[in-house]
């Protein structure tokens, strides 16, 4: 693209296998309120290497004034963005994984400063095949820096000048290369009881050739129920009708050696997910190509409770080494006057029905025994209680537990307060007639009856 504003002319298609890009002016200012683009195009097989010599926008803190954006390709696909730069550090070198590169330089109208310089030469993807690793470990520290600096920034007296010149939309950045490296890597362990995370750039769209794993480990005995309230992937492959592109997939375990879960992709709504043991992993992939939104999750692990009843009580037992942080006043039936009892191996709920706001509900002309068990993870800075629901067939001394997500809670409230409305508007029931046919049947047996007790009467008084 070659654009032209207030008569400065910047941006073009540019095929030599090298050249030398500058913002307008350079060294000078730049101009005010200008939008250049370079498209970068170099032989069939190749790669685009690109160096910057001189650096030096506006600074802000996710670069909003003056910037300029790498893409791995063409930069009408989001998807390709490797990153936006600002203020006064040099982006590092960039490796494209194919033979176009593009660059998007922008100024707003007030602050000005002398621009950039950046050289570009074309490679051979083949030779680049034994950097993979430095280019990886190299990119990722600069990643690494720019997060300890932003962190560092919020330390009182710190020392450090540590504002975050470059932007990268919380992504890791690699030069890109052969092997199917991505340009994009994430890697994520969790751990704590529960939690959210989403695609890169979620709700915006994430970058392409990117390959995510979210690896959620808990205590033993633990095992996790996990739910996508979003989902929003490129679709499936309309020949094989599988999803061959973009996809989210859940493992039941640690690797993706283990059993496969599910795979999902376009705007498919998983079903809730439970782990049989304590590990889940979660892997996003994606292709060079369409990118969307992509995911929103959030998971919970869900504590090993062991519930079982008789005609008149409720017995939970959940283990010391599940719950080790928890005083037993975090851990009630129904409200927080029936609090567990610690033993030596585990907090112990012995509840009569009649007791901790236990009611009956019919289910399938079935009466069930039914109240929830809480357990509070609090910590004072913020509110985080499971909600546990336990049942009971009395008759059968059956009992039941499930955990309620955030998501059926708010169902359940739903159909509550729907179910408050429908009676608030309920037309009282109008009373059906009386059926008077047995009534009718009866009176003429009796009269006939009479009638022929009259006759015999008569026939003797004869």
């Amino acid at each position: 693209m070659f654009l032209s504003f207030l008569g400065v002319k910047c941006g073009g298609i540019l095929s030599a296998p090298s050249g030398n890009i500058s913002s307008p002016n350079f060294p000078g200012l730049y101009p005010y309120n200008i939008d250049c683009a370079w498209l970068i195009v170099v032989a069939e097989g190749s790669s685009v290497l690109l160096t910057f010599h001189h650096f030096e926008l506006e600074y802000h803190a996710s670069c909003a004034y003056d910037y300029i954006k790498i893409y791995n390709g063409i930069s009408e696909d989001e998807g390709n963005l490797l990153g936006i730069f600002c203020g006064d550090i040099s982006p590092p070198q960039f490796t494209s994984s194919w033979n176009v590169m593009s660059i998007i330089f922008h100024s707003d109208r007030h602050v000005a400063h002398r621009g950039f310089s950046v050289g570009y030469r074309k490679g051979n993807l083949t030779d680049l095949m034994q950097y993979d690793r430095f280019s990886k470990v190299n990119f990722c520290l600069f990643f690494i820096c720019i997060q300890l600096s932003t962190a560092a920034l919020q330390q009182e007296g710190s020392g450090f000048d540590s504002r975050p010149r470059v932007f990268l939309h919380g992504v890791c950045m690699f030069s890109l290369s052969m092997r199917g490296f991505s340009p994009c890597e994430c890697q994520q362990v969790l751990s704590v009881v529960s939690g959210n995370f989403t695609s890169p750039n979620f709700p915006n769209i994430y970058p392409n050739n990117i390959n995510c794993h979210w690896s959620i480990t808990l205590e033993a005995g633990y095992r996790i129920k996990l739910y996508f309230p979003v989902m929003d992937l490129e679709g499936r492959n309309s020949l094989s009708d599988e999803c061959d592109y973009d996809s989210v997939s859940v493992y039941d375990g640690d690797s993706q050696a283990d059993a496969l879960m599910g795979r999902w992709c376009g705007r498919e709504q998983p079903p809730s997910i439970i782990s049989k043991g304590n590990q889940l992993l979660v892997v996003l992939s994606t292709d060079r190509n369409e990118a969307h939104r992509g995911f929103s999750a959030s998971y919970l692990g869900v504590v090993p409770v062991n519930v079982s009843c008789t005609r008149s009580e409720f017995t939970i037992l959940i283990p010391q080494q599940s719950l080790p942080q928890l005083d037993r006043e975090s851990i009630y039936l129904g409200n927080p006057t029936c609090t567990a009892q610690l033993t030596t191996t585990s907090y112990k709920i012995l509840a009569q029905f009649v007791n901790c706001g236990t009611a009956s509900q019919k289910h399938r002309n079935i009466t069930m025994l039914v109240n929830k068990l809480y357990i509070d993870f609090s910590d004072g800075k913020q509110q985080n209680v499971q909600e546990y629901k336990v049942q009971c067939d009395a008759l059968r001394k059956v009992a039941s537990v499930s955990i309620i997500s955030a998501e059926e809670r708010r169902l359940e409230e739903q159909a509550l307060q729907t179910d408050s409305d429908s009676s608030a508007y309920a037309v009282e029931p109008q009373a059906e007639p009386h059926d008077l046919s047995d009534i009718v049947f009866i009176s003429i047996c009796v009269l006939a009856v009479i009638l022929m007790v009259i006759a015999i009467v008569w026939l003797v008084l004869l």
